[in-house]
């Protein structure tokens, strides 16, 4: 009893983001780590991204993967569901007050673009963001673990290293950590359901839950959907598989999931 209740609020669900998921059982929990797997342009930024979004808690979001503007785009294309190239266009003309208040105003959100940062780098922000607000994240986004960088030349010593750290942080921050990570060759088009089997590197044993996504349908005919197997889910349901999927309706082209 002494433990559960001095743990705070880790365990705890973030606020939700995909009804979908949660009726599924399917949580981002404070305290805990969930790692988002996916082949390149499938939707593992867009996903993360979003709950950072409307999760609307206290966020450190790592972009190492994509830059400040790529991002900005993005968020501006979510908040007003138009196309990301139209946000770009505007930007061309120098029409950026609109977008540049609306991302002003969401002051739970704070972003580092370092495309390769160490472990300390990591750290450092965290306890920068602490200083500053007087409060840890509850939510920290590691986007992706392949672009964080430690002395270990071994791919898979190097992601264990990692996830030991993000481990750690979890427990002494309390938040909830995701972190996107890449998947085998055979899943890397996107188009079918990957198997917890499928991460690259022996990661899967410390997350509590793993999500793998694969898209289905097309823009062009307006029915694309992210799928999202929960592979690994300590609190729920799980298929090692990955062919047990709950189903997101998409347009990435406006940064709209669910």
């Amino acid at each position: 009893m002494r433990a559960r209740q001095s743990a705070g609020k880790a365990g705890e669900p973030l606020p939700t983001v995909f009804p979908q998921l949660d009726k599924a059982g399917i949580y981002i929990r404070r305290g805990q780590m969930t790692i988002v797997a996916a082949g390149p342009g499938v939707g593992k930024s867009a996903f993360s991204t979003t709950v950072a979004v409307k999760a609307e808690v206290p966020t450190l979001y790592f972009s190492a993967d994509s830059d400040a503007f790529t991002q900005y785009t993005r968020v501006a294309a979510m908040l007003n569901e138009i196309e990301v190239w139209k946000v770009e266009k505007d930007l061309e003309q120098g029409m950026s007050v609109h977008y540049d208040t609306q991302i002003n105003n969401l002051d739970h959100l704070r972003w580092e673009f370092s495309p390769n940062p160490t472990i300390d780098d990591v750290n450092e922000e965290i306890e920068a963001f602490g200083y500053q607000f007087g409060c840890w994240p509850q939510l920290i986004v590691i986007d992706n673990i392949k672009n964080i960088w430690t002395d270990n030349a071994d791919d898979n010593g190097k992601y264990s290293e990692i996830i030991d750290y993000l481990h750690s942080l979890q427990r002494t921050t309390g938040a909830a950590v995701v972190a996107l990570h890449h998947l085998t060759g055979e899943y890397d088009d996107g188009i079918k359901p990957a198997p917890m089997s499928a991460l690259l590197g022996k990661i899967s044993k410390i997350p509590e839950m793993i999500l793998t996504l694969h898209k289905a349908g097309s823009v062009d005919y307006g029915d694309m959907q992210l799928n999202v197997s929960p592979v690994k889910n300590r609190g729920g349901k799980a298929d090692p598989s990955g062919a047990w999927f709950i189903t997101l309706p998409a347009d990435l082209e406006v940064m709209r999931i669910g």
